[in-house]
């Protein structure tokens, strides 16, 4: 039985990352992006930034870039997220992460998981004529100029695009795309909130669910963190 786990928004909680790895023993492990910031300190942020690149070089896993990760992976980023602070800039570039590395969306089979989800209104803002939403993030991301339009930020969440991207779209501004399941972080709650008949969820508790998907069954199952 071959199984992916998901992980949502560690925020500097790698050892309780960890802890549901080794528990769950999947084949496979998704990071859903956003390693950085929680309330923390130059010292918390470096801790972080050393065991990122050393995960992101072990096998079997996949990481995603988050908006947060993107204020220290961009020198200049127009948009800083909060938290975002100089000395833990210099503190993470200091490990020598490759951010390149890390993936803007990736399949697990039918599921698209990105880091904020990909809304419908984005992409029907930037989609091409028949474009099907693999291409068009493909597209996307092969482009340096377009790859940044992927980073939008609507005022949501104090930015000035008229649509937001996949690492800055609130939950309370994805629009599901038809026929599309997603699964994604980025808005934190105190649940886990679903659309379209648990099709499209959004997991970031804190670091208080996870996802696991089951190939054979072709089943996603959410999990709370004992």
């Amino acid at each position: 039985m071959t199984r992916t786990l998901i992980i949502p928004d560690v925020h500097t909680k790698f050892g309780l990352a960890e802890t549901i790895i080794e528990k769950e023993k999947a084949d496979e492990v998704v990071f859903l992006g956003d390693y950085f910031d929680n309330f923390d300190n130059y010292e918390s942020a470096h801790q972080t930034a050393v065991w990122l690149k050393e995960s992101m070089s072990k096998p079997h896993r996949i990481h995603l870039i988050g908006n947060h990760d993107l204020s220290y992976a961009r020198e200049e980023w127009k948009f800083k997220c909060s938290g975002y602070e100089i000395e833990k800039d210099n503190a993470i570039k200091s490990v020598g992460i490759v951010w390149g590395q890390l993936w803007q969306f990736v399949w697990v089979d039918d599921w698209l998981l990105t880091h904020a989800g990909l809304s419908n209104e984005f992409y029907k803002a930037y989609a091409k004529y028949g474009e099907d939403v693999n291409k068009f993030l493909s597209r996307m991301c092969e482009d340096d100029i377009l790859r940044d339009t992927l980073y939008s930020v609507s005022g949501f969440r104090g930015g000035n695009d008229e649509h937001a991207g996949i690492v800055w779209c609130d939950w309370r501004e994805f629009d599901v795309i038809p026929g599309v399941k997603q699964i994604f972080g980025h808005t934190v709650g105190d649940i886990v909130r679903h659309r379209n008949k648990k099709t499209n969820y959004c997991i970031d508790t804190g670091l208080q669910h996870y996802a696991i998907y089951h190939h054979d069954t072709s089943k996603m199952e959410i999990k709370e963190v004992a």
